[in-house]
């Protein structure tokens, strides 16, 4: 809670700052509101396209939802910006096989 209202304070008083809305959202994932999280992951990513942490995070939170086309969407952008990233090369492997599997 007390991240959370730290969070809000900065998103409040510097707007323009991609990573206060990136640290909210990644409080509101903790806290499994992940409809809010990814709404401040995008306003992370209309400030900073290229953060490939706040693509991760958008990753892990339509993972969440269950949208694998989204996440994947999300995990390959994260690579492409930052190909250094194991975590993300595993899950887009992972959800690459699970979505190829699905029935359309």
């Amino acid at each position: 809670a007390g991240a959370l209202r730290a969070f809000d304070a900065v998103v409040e008083r510097r707007p323009e700052l991609a990573e206060g809305w990136n640290k909210r959202a990644t409080v509101f994932f903790y806290l499994r509101n992940y409809e809010a999280s990814i709404g401040d992951i995008k306003r992370t990513l209309a400030l900073e396209p290229r953060h490939f942490g706040a693509l991760s995070g958008l990753g892990l939170a339509t993972t969440a939802l269950g949208d694998d086309k989204a996440a994947l969407k999300a995990f390959e952008g994260a690579l492409e910006v930052n190909p250094h990233m194991p975590h993300a090369r595993q899950r887009v492997k992972e959800l690459r096989t699970k979505i190829k599997g699905k029935r359309i």
